[in-house]
């Protein structure tokens, strides 16, 4: 079977863990045990391709310090009003799943963000006439697989690995195996409460 008609998540960009390493010991009034270094730069005028195009690297090596790892983790087993740090750490990724697991995906407004989609009238409806668009728009399939940009917080995926990891859709249950394969997934999402 073609890719295109296959649910899939894929993995853009995880950032802010940095940050909510800094942020993560305010609350007693004491620094941050783990080192981030974060460097940056920005290069107008790169050359690539015979073409001009403005660059931008941005490079964070952390030292996860064990003493916050430990933190986090209790934190965390303690439930969303004590990890609120984990809002703080986001995930950018495309899915590709069909329209009726995106009218599911759709309960999660807090700490999930939807940044862009396929559109059917630009792709399947380019150059129909407009009574025709509307009439394929109103008949188009709920297996019609469409693939997204969405943004979510660490502490958003795990409340979606709880609520779906048994789902009856395949498509949550790999979701939630897709949710396992984040950097400390198992310390700071999977992990269960006490």
């Amino acid at each position: 079977m073609n890719s295109v008609y296959e649910f899939g998540v894929r993995t853009l960009e995880i950032a802010g863990l940095g940050s909510a390493l800094q942020a993560l010991r305010l609350p007693f009034g004491k620094e941050a045990r783990s080192v981030v270094n974060t460097n940056y730069a920005i290069n107008p005028n790169s050359t690539a391709n015979g073409e001009t195009w403005d660059a931008f690297s941005f490079k964070q090596d952390i030292l996860l310090h064990p003493k916050d790892k430990e933190l986090i983790e209790t934190l965390v087993k303690r439930g969303d009003e004590h990890s609120k740090v984990l809002r703080g750490v986001m995930v950018w990724c495309e899915i590709n799943a069909p329209r009726y697991w995106w009218v599911e995906m759709d309960t999660y407004r807090v700490g999930a963000e939807r940044l862009s989609s396929e559109s059917t009238m630009h792709i399947q409806g380019k150059g129909m006439p407009e009574e025709e668009l509307v009439e394929f728009k109103e008949h188009l399939e709920e297996g019609h697989m469409q693939k997204r940009v969405w943004v979510f917080s660490y502490q958003t995926l795990r409340r979606i690995y709880f609520q779906r990891r048994n789902h009856r859709l395949p498509q949550w249950r790999a979701f939630c195996g897709w949710i396992k394969t984040l950097p400390f997934a198992e310390e700071f999402i999977t992990i269960e409460n006490e």
